[in-house]
């Protein structure tokens, strides 16, 4: 659990405000202004459970400007992702009661997809074709010559934003490449 520590001002007028704040006009202006600067978030992540319908695919309905076709999202979450939630958000309001809060509202999980996080997982790394999808070189492992160097190779993302050891796969993978590519 840990505060959400970069919460701009329009993230909190969308995302934070209490059940029964007005979303717009006046009256929300005036809660913004009063209460931005007054409040805190706490947020406990969640290690989302794979379901195996959901989809990244190409939408070759739908381009971009330069029309390249786009990405489209699939599926939902796991049931047991909003229980492992509403948990953890309970965690969280007791943590702010226990230092004083005079007022504590929950922010739940939907059913819905979520693409905004650090996914991970969809290739795992490992040695055993029949439960992996790359080797320990991000090197998939029926395909010659293919690599998927991202955090797809990771089973999880653990507790922290995974940039830098996403960075460390792709220098071990990188240079593995170039000793193939050698010998």
């Amino acid at each position: 659990m840990a505060n959400e520590f970069i919460r701009l001002p329009y993230l909190f007028s969308r995302q934070a405000l209490p059940p029964g704040t007005p979303r717009w006009g006046a009256e929300h202006k005036r809660f913004v202004r009063k209460y931005y600067k007054r409040s805190v978030g706490i947020k406990s992540p969640i290690q989302e459970m794979p379901v195996f319908e959901s989809r990244v695919e190409i939408a070759p309905d739908l381009k971009d400007s330069y029309g390249i076709p786009t990405i489209r999202l699939s599926g939902h979450r796991h049931a047991e992702d909003a229980k492992v939630g509403k948990f953890l958000a309970l965690r969280c309001e007791e943590w702010l009661k226990e230092a004083g809060a005079s007022r504590t509202w929950l922010s739940l999980p939907g059913s819905g997809l979520s693409g905004g996080q650090h996914q991970a997982g969809t290739c795992r790394m490992g040695d055993d074709p029949k439960t992996s999808v790359v080797d320990r070189y991000c090197r998939i492992h029926d395909v010659d010559n293919l690599y998927v160097v991202d955090g797809s190779v990771h089973v999880n993302n653990g507790g922290f934003n995974p940039s830098l050891t996403i960075q460390a796969i792709a220098y071990l993978a990188s240079a593995q490449m170039v000793k193939d590519l050698r010998a």
